[in-house]
């Protein structure tokens, strides 16, 4: 039977306690322009950050305006946003917990100070922790990331707050009397919840007890724990026994709601399916065929379409797969591994429909034609050879050659080509090896850099939460094993290390962003503007490139279009910002624009040891000081 609990009824922001008082509102503004000097302060280190921000909302549009960053640690954790209301309830929660926190230091610093603080607006504050707490365990049930943040930032905050009572004393024996007075309604309200629970009517019980709780933990608030332990075992138990029977029920229903969207992939896949058949089929009868937005295009045309669906589909499964793990009570491997076969059935469509294409280009084109299309062919399946790693099918390099082979004396001319440039393009690669090596040995790869322990540098989270460890540790966790804004403000230190990685990838040919695909724990974001001209131009004149031909074998194409596209093997740079974002929001919520993060034919990269919901993914936003590419090294030129 399902239970009555849609977000907007047990879960609102307004159910929270008023505390928009004048006191409130100062204190709140104090933060407010506390936060806004620090910033002013830290913006001039910051302009380069602020540009690879910039550029990660360009590429990230659906949680760009989440996520805490070293610019700003304290946003909020995005959501996975497949249960309605749960993405509004997350700023929300946020908002309170940043204004509730400001006032307990305010109000800490005033007890340390010997001065008067507002405890009676703490009072109110206090039962609202654990409510907090309460809905924040409700987000998990909606396989939210943020709702585990949430949980401990409110029940370090709950545990903070605790301290205020011994400069309470002289309202204890009051708060005291009003809990001994209350235990006849307290015994009368604790049966009637158990009786509507023992009817099945959990979420009537668990609101019962609930107005009892938050009632009871104003006066709580007042005493040390040796004194308020008895009357809140009495609640909070059966409270807590009723919160966890109501979660479980909420999460089964969660998890028949979420699988709408996990099976939303299948349209895309159903699209690349048909309208590559289409496009083959079509280029059987002509040398053009129509392709999106109802323009003609040719057989290179035709592959870069079917790779953007490959793409869309690819993103679609990762979509899913993510939401999948999200709601899912197995282990992270068993989850995906229906979504593996998809994938996996992806690669056989694309590879198959990308062969067909080429093949049915050779049936149409005219013999006379095929020296100015199998250039741009061979650009097409080089840049899909990148996106899957180097994996490209045989059968598509076979179905290439015999495009080649429709024209006798243009197949001659092929191998001629490959024969004269096989050895100067050698020596390139080996030497721009060589180069490789020389410049990384002071660019540790990135995912080694992040799991290096180092000592912080920052000065810790409030000392309302005690003292901050300094001992050295690895500062870009993949679990959020604290509160997500104590995470970032430490791994602020490795801001302006240097790092390498690779390999690049552009989001697509006109803009100007690339990415280097996810590992578990990060990926990485830059600029795709490094000024490489003159590499190029050699790179045409050891390719034996002129106006009259394009490159005419595929490594001579991969070296060219990589170049062009600033794909790299290896950038090293500077790190200029990084974010912290939940594994599976962040790919829950991919647009297909950004399906470069992942190659062609896999699923994100898990760690199928730690529970999905519970993982992290850092983008390191790099600021490029030299990019490899397969036959040359560019070094940008010092700043004049």
């Amino acid at each position: 039977m399902r239970t009555n609990h849609t977000p907007t009824q047990s879960i609102h922001v307004v159910t929270f306690a008023k505390t928009s008082n004048l006191t409130a509102r100062g204190i709140h503004l104090l933060a407010q322009v506390a936060t806004f000097a620090r910033r002013l302060l830290e913006s001039a280190v910051e302009d380069n950050a602020a540009r690879f921000a910039g550029l990660a909302i360009a590429l990230f549009a659906v949680t760009a305006m989440a996520n805490p960053n070293t610019q700003d640690p304290h946003k909020p954790l995005s959501a996975l946003g497949t249960i309605s209301g749960a993405e509004k309830q997350i700023q929300a929660m946020y908002a309170k917990f940043a204004e509730w926190e400001a006032l307990v230091i305010s109000s800490a610093e005033a007890v340390n100070a010997g001065r008067r603080f507002p405890h009676q607006q703490l009072s109110r504050i206090y039962p609202e922790t654990s409510r907090g707490i309460w809905y924040a365990e409700q987000l998990e049930a909606m396989g939210e990331p943020a709702g585990k943040d949430l949980k401990r930032k409110f029940t370090l905050l709950r545990k903070a707050m605790g301290n205020f009572s011994t400069r309470l004393q002289e309202f204890q024996p009051k708060e005291l009397a009003t809990l001994r007075n209350e235990t006849e309604n307290r015994r009368k309200t604790l049966a009637r919840a158990a009786e509507l629970a023992g009817e099945g009517k959990l979420v009537e019980a668990e609101r019962t007890i609930r107005t009892l709780h938050l009632k009871q933990l104003q006066s709580v608030f007042y005493l040390p724990h040796s004194q308020a332990r008895s009357f809140e075992n009495e609640v909070n138990v059966p409270h807590l026994e009723l919160l966890n029977r109501l979660n479980r029920q909420r999460r089964k229903d969660y998890q028949a709601e979420a699988k709408v969207k996990i099976q939303a992939y299948v349209d895309a896949v159903e699209t690349l399916k048909t309208e590559s058949n289409r496009v083959a089929t079509e280029l059987q009868h002509s040398s053009t065929v129509t392709i999106k937005g109802g323009q003609a295009g040719d057989a290179g045309d035709a592959i870069e379409y079917v790779m953007v669906l490959w793409g869309n589909a690819s993103a679609a499964v990762a979509r899913s797969v993510a939401v999948a793990w999200a709601f899912s009570d197995r282990d992270a491997n068993a989850t995906a591994e229906p979504f593996q076969r998809i994938i996996a059935q992806l690669e056989s469509i694309g590879n198959e429909s990308v062969a067909n294409v080429v093949t049915s280009a050779a049936q149409s084109t005219p013999r006379d034609q095929v020296a100015v299309l199998y250039p741009k062919v061979l650009r097409a399946l080089a840049q899909l050879d990148r996106r899957m790693l180097g994996t490209l099918d045989q059968n598509v390099i076979t179905a290439a050659g015999q495009l080649a082979a429709k024209a006798p004396d243009f197949a001659e001319q092929v191998q001629r080509y490959s024969d004269a440039t096989v050895e100067p393009t050698r020596w390139r690669r080996r030497y721009a090896a060589q180069q490789i090596r020389s410049v990384e040995r002071d660019f540790p790869q990135a995912s080694n850099l992040l799991n290096r322990e180092l000592a912080p540098e920052s000065t810790g989270p409030p000392g309302i939460y005690g003292a901050h460890s300094s001992r050295p540790r690895i500062l870009t966790p993949g679990l959020l094993s604290y509160p997500a804004d104590w995470i970032v403000r430490d791994a602020k230190t490795v801001l302006g290390m240097t790092t390498s990685d690779g390999p690049t990838l552009r989001l697509s040919p006109t803009a100007d962003a690339a990415i280097v695909p996810q590992d578990p724990r990060h990926y990485t974001s830059l600029t795709a503007t490094f000024p490489i001209d003159d590499y190029l131009a050699d790179l045409k004149d050891c390719l034996l490139l002129d106006d009259s031909h394009g490159p005419l074998d595929l490594s001579a194409a991969d070296a060219l279009s990589s170049a062009e596209l600033q794909e790299f093997q290896t950038v090293g740079g500077r790190i200029a910002g990084l974010t912290l974002e939940p594994f599976v929001s962040r790919f829950a919520t991919m647009p297909d624009q950004a399906s470069a993060l992942l190659p062609l034919n896999r699923l994100p990269n898990i760690d199928a040891r730690s529970a999905p919901a519970e993982q992290m993914i850092w983008r390191v936003d790099l600021e490029p000081q030299w990019v490899a590419h397969s036959m040359f090294v560019a070094i940008r030129p010092p700043a004049q």
